[in-house]
């Protein structure tokens, strides 16, 4: 799915997004409409804050609800 309807479906489902070529162990985010922007998490663990999304990101469709 694209990453628009990644986010409405972990927003339903209280979950977070990640990308499917990113690996079986991946980076996962979770949308907010906080000042944090997004959360990103590792291994169950916040990482960090405020993804910066290269162009490959936002057009891709290999997005996938996660966490």
């Amino acid at each position: 799915m694209n990453i628009q309807e990644a986010v409405k479906e972990a927003g339903k489902q209280k979950r977070g997004i990640t990308r499917k070529s990113w690996g079986p162990n991946p980076i996962w985010m979770i949308p907010t409409n906080t000042t944090s922007c997004i959360v990103i998490m590792k291994n169950d663990k916040k990482i960090g804050v405020r993804w910066n999304p290269k162009s490959q990101d936002i057009t891709a469709t290999d997005w996938i609800v996660y966490g």
